[in-house]
């Protein structure tokens, strides 16, 4: 296929079903499997849509598997006729419905759409199917909207709709239409009568490509119609993530849940008008099923993405439990067998599961298996223009009789293969050549291999032959015996077996690198270690890397180990309580990490230091700072100590107190009260009294006009002698006169 034909890019908004990020199979074979139905007249006999390989038949219970006339297509929805249950549909990814009245041996498809011409509508993924149970021959489906680019690359949508038949699929009419709306879920509320007209819930979202703010839906939410799909109303359930799910209460229809894609079931007792959500949060529910004899009892399915598995509820929606199933990734699927409502069958991406006991434990069912394409591959996935690629495909089996034709095709012109290719008869893998032309800048193609309704994709690129971009070190300056790394950087990522890049060094008596680092497969860089020996004067050395024809170097300065020759403080002199500022400096400039000095003071009751100090790369000094207590008085020698030098310098610390007399201290016994009168020479000072024998405080003097401080305190005893001390450093002691 060309660059430039036409095709369809299809974005499966609410299916989640992406063909490059999917395989067919989980990784001990068990298939992805997307829908179920049970025959209400035989219920051992059960269906299951899968995802590239059809519609599954199971008629013991699914202990055994069989393919039925459905086969290589992905089936997203199942329906079976509640009347006559050998007729069945299964609407497909590629937007048709496929139809059955023989119980899947045969299959006739119907196109949906009834205004296109085209083979698959065009419309949408039919994403569900509901059969109106009291007239059968009245079926819906709902479609997913996708994008289609023209062959002049004009992006428009195909809306998603909900189709209408009344013929059993003769033809179909479109009832609901929303041009970014994706129809997700259909429920048909339970009825008496025939005559009676439908009652339809849709579950919808909405692309989050594309949202139209003219849209009268620009949110996930349910709407209903109460005549069969002639008109709708939106319900109370809107501006919430897309509706995957919905399930009525066979016996109460004005009871419905809703199971939103982006976490929570919700619930309504009133047909729709309102809505609650139930305690069931935080679970991305893809599934919903209700028991027919006990409707309080309630199934969910979690879409794998957050909380996996299987919840149930039992009180109608009020509490839920986990009951297994948890890493099957997502449920997508769940059905009950109602003539024994303790049988839940789980379609899950790892195969179909089922319980006998209401989800208390769960089997895996009877494996599901088909021939289909299991991988493809390019050796190199990046060739020079004109270049060639050997490609391979693998079948998850050995090929049949006579071979099994893989289907081929690139996306773009520049890059060609055959249009198929034979694994030959016993064999699970054949391989491919992809030629290309030139090109002018570098192209991205993707080559497609499909067979067994399974498509994957390899990407290649078509561009010049990698080379060597850039070479760097870090750091570019090292002291002689410490390492610098080096990155080398390519043009492209490295193809496989990776890139192998030649290193070089200008003196390897100084610096030495490797022979060669490898770019592994996928990456773009690579590091490796520089190592240095000791030298006596600063020297450069060119460290290099060559690769793809190209070279780049990088300069690496070498020095000497740095010298600590100097550790100062200014002032020298200084009174207590206030600080200096001493500088620690080298011989040269520091190392990359910087050079740390350890600090220390001879005398911390006169000055304290920090315990280092770090010069930082390419800097010669650094401060830090000696404090002094208030009164402190004396000298002491701070030192600094790097690289076995020790530097120091002494600071003198000087103290002039006041002088303080004490002019009375009286205890009055009769009272508990201590009367002091004090002096200071310094008219600033606050003084305090203590206890002489104890130092206790007892309490702060206040200083009246005259200059005198007094104070009168309460205190229980006499204390014999106290002691004022200033806040200017001096002190005084009387004996106490006990009055």
């Amino acid at each position: 296929m060309g660059a430039t034909a036409a095709f369809r890019v299809v974005f499966a908004v609410v299916a989640l079903l992406a063909l490059t990020a999917v395989p067919a199979h989980s990784s001990d074979g068990r298939v992805i499997t997307t829908s179920l139905a049970i025959d209400p007249q035989a219920t051992t006999t059960v269906y299951a849509g899968t995802y590239g390989g059809g519609v599954f038949k199971s008629m013991d219970g699914g202990a055994s598997w069989s393919p039925t006339g459905l086969t290589n297509i992905y089936v997203l929805s199942l329906a079976i006729d509640p009347q006559s249950p050998t007729t069945l549909y299964a609407g497909e990814d590629g937007g048709a419905v496929y139809k059955s009245t023989d119980g899947g041996a045969t299959w006739n498809r119907i196109v949906l759409n009834p205004l296109s011409s085209g083979p698959c509508g065009p419309c949408g993924g039919v994403l569900a199917l509901a059969i109106d149970p009291l007239i059968p021959t009245t079926i819906f489906g709902g479609t997913d909207v996708i994008y289609t680019q023209s062959e002049d690359g004009f992006l428009y949508t195909v809306p998603g709709a909900v189709y209408k038949t009344t013929d059993v699929g003769a033809t179909f009419s479109i009832v609901y239409s929303g041009p970014t709306v994706s129809m997700s879920s259909l429920a048909i509320a339970p009825r008496t009568a025939a005559e009676t007209p439908v009652t339809l819930y849709a579950g919808h979202t909405v692309s989050p490509w594309w949202v139209n703010s003219a849209d009268v839906l620009n949110s996930g939410g349910v709407l209903k119609s109460m005549d069969g799909g002639a008109s709708w109303d939106v319900t109370g359930l809107t501006d919430i993530d897309s509706v995957w799910a919905l399930a009525i209460d066979p016996r109460t229809p004005t009871t419905l849940y809703a199971g939103e894609y982006g976490g929570a079931v919700f619930k309504s007792t009133d047909g729709g008008a309102s809505w609650n959500a139930t305690g069931l949060t935080g679970v991305g529910v893809s599934a919903l099923a209700i028991d027919p004899l006990t409707p309080t009892t309630v199934y969910a399915g979690s879409d794998g993405s957050r909380s996996g598995g299987v919840f149930k509820s039992t009180d109608g929606g009020i509490s839920w439990n986990a009951i297994g199933l948890v890493a099957t990734g997502r449920v997508s699927a769940l059905a009950i067998d109602s003539s024994a409502p303790t049988t839940v069958y789980a379609a899950t991406d790892g195969g179909v599961y089922k319980s006998t006991n209401g989800g208390a434990s769960w089997d895996a069912t009877g494996l599901i298996h088909w021939l289909h394409l299991s991988s493809v591959s390019l050796n190199p996935t990046r060739v020079a223009p004109g270049g060639a690629s050997t490609g391979t495909v693998t079948l998850n089996a050995p090929a049949p009789a006579g071979g099994a034709i893989v289907t081929l095709y690139s996306d773009a012109d520049v890059a060609t293969l055959a249009a198929s290719v034979t694994v030959a008869d016993g064999a699970t893998s054949a391989d491919l050549v992809v030629s290309t032309s030139p090109v002018t800048s570098r192209t991205a193609v993707t080559i497609w291999a499909g067979y067994g309704g399974v498509w994957m994709s390899a990407a290649l690129t078509l561009g010049q032959p990698i080379a060597l971009a850039s070479f760097s070190l870090d750091p570019p300056n090292v002291t002689g015996g410490n390492t610098s790394s080096g990155t080398v950087s390519l043009s492209a990522a490295a193809t496989a077996g990776g890139a192998l890049v030649t290193l070089s060094t200008s003196n390897a008596a100084i610096a030495t690198v490797p022979a060669s680092v490898i770019v592994v497969a996928g990456a773009t860089t690579a590091t490796f270690t520089v190592s240095t020996s000791s030298v006596s004067a600063p020297t450069s050395e060119t460290i290099s890397g060559t690769y793809g024809g190209v070279t780049r170097s990088a300069a690496l300065t070498v020095a000497p180990p740095t010298t600590l020759s100097a550790l100062s403080l200014s002032p020298t002199t200084m009174t207590g309580g206030s600080a200096s500022t001493g500088t620690v400096t080298f011989d040269a400039a520091a190392p990359a990490g910087g050079a740390a000095v350890t600090l220390s003071s001879g005398n911390p009751s006169i000055a304290t230091v920090p315990a280092s100090v770090t010069v930082p790369a390419g800097a010669i000094s650094a401060t830090f700072t000696a404090s002094t207590p208030a009164c402190a008085s004396g000298t002491v020698t701070i030192s600094g100590t790097s690289g076995g030098a020790v530097r120091s310098a002494d600071l003198v610390v000087t103290t002039a107190p006041d002088t303080i007399a004490i002019q009375a201290a009286d205890y009055f016994a009769t009272k508990r009260e201590l009367a002091v009168a004090a002096k200071s020479t310094n008219s600033t000072a606050a003084l305090r009294a203590y206890v002489t024998s104890t130092a206790e405080f007892i309490g702060q003097l206040i200083k009246a006009v005259d200059g005198t401080y007094r104070g009168r305190f309460a205190w229980p005893v006499d204390p014999k002698n106290i002691t004022v001390r200033s806040s200017a450093c001096g002190s005084g002691t009387k004996a106490v006169t006990s009055k």
